[in-house]
């Protein structure tokens, strides 16, 4: 679950026995103010095994094998990937090993961006963020995978929708969304867009002649005409949201409706055919 008022700072490095190999882990720490960053390679040397993890999946046993699971930030490099980069692995959500793509908690980060924004990723994976189209495409290009949606309202509940099938395409078909097999308790709200290209402020894909959906709803998505989920729209504090006066905020019809803001939101995904206990 999203667990807010916590981020997480790198404070420990554990060596694994299993081949020797290092990596980074991470523990909860008090929470500062986030400061908004686009999420890009990086450019420092790799930490030693880093190349070995495709992506949270991949890291799971050898945190199970040393009783260290948990979750945190941890550097991955997916297969067709030219250099490592940091993701946020949630190893503790219906069976672990999940790879987090996006995250709402608390409406730091302005999620009204342009294209390039959407294509590189932007925010701090410990917190608020956007992976980035093009890393999402590289991990779901390597594998089969599935996605999982977790949304929290304001009153506490918890709600999560799962689909056995999810992928992009790369630029050259815009970020062509793949998706399918929806199980859960949030409703179905997202594949509605299968087969939907991306839209940004500044790129119009949608369905919708006339109409410019992300602009509409202030966030890219795969929106159609328009949509039935933006994950990525506006945040309200409900002091600030009154319904349709007020206009889309962060929404998954299927659960809430349409005029209902939501608190917090995560996107993840995972290899179909993983496997917790090894």
């Amino acid at each position: 679950m999203v667990k807010p008022g916590l981020t997480f700072s790198l404070v420990t490095v554990i060596l694994l026995a299993a081949g020797g190999v290092t990596f980074s882990a991470e523990i909860p720490q008090p929470q500062v103010a986030q400061e908004e960053s686009i999420n890009s390679q990086r450019n420092d040397p790799p930490p030693p095994g880093a190349a070995h993890f495709q992506d949270c999946s991949h890291l799971f046993p050898l945190l199970y094998w040393t009783n260290a699971v948990q979750d945190g930030v941890f550097p991955i490099k997916p297969e067709s990937s030219t250099d490592h980069f940091d993701v946020y692995c949630d190893m503790t959500t219906d069976g672990g090993g999940w790879t987090v793509i996006q995250r709402r908690v608390n409406g730091t980060l302005n999620f009204d961006r342009r294209w390039a924004d959407y294509k590189n990723g932007f925010g701090r994976v410990e917190g608020e963020h956007w992976l980035g189209l093009d890393k999402i495409y590289n991990l779901t290009s390597q594998n089969s995978y599935e996605l999982y949606v977790e949304l929290q309202d304001w009153e506490g509940n918890f709600t999560h929708a799962k689909y056995g099938t999810f992928s992009i395409g790369d630029e050259s078909t815009d970020y062509t969304l793949n998706i399918g097999g929806y199980s859960g308790d949030a409703g179905d709200s997202i594949s509605y867009h299968n087969g939907m290209k991306f839209s940004a402020r500044d790129v119009d894909n949608d369905g919708w002649s006339g109409v410019h959906c992300a602009r509409w709803f202030s966030g890219g998505w795969w929106y159609k005409s328009c949509t039935n989920s933006a994950l990525n729209g506006p945040y309200y504090q409900p002091e600030d949201y009154h319904g349709s006066a007020t206009g889309y905020g962060v929404y998954w019809h299927h659960w809430k409706g349409t005029w209902y803001s939501l608190k917090a939101t995560k996107m993840m995904v995972r290899p179909q055919n993983f496997i917790r206990k090894l």
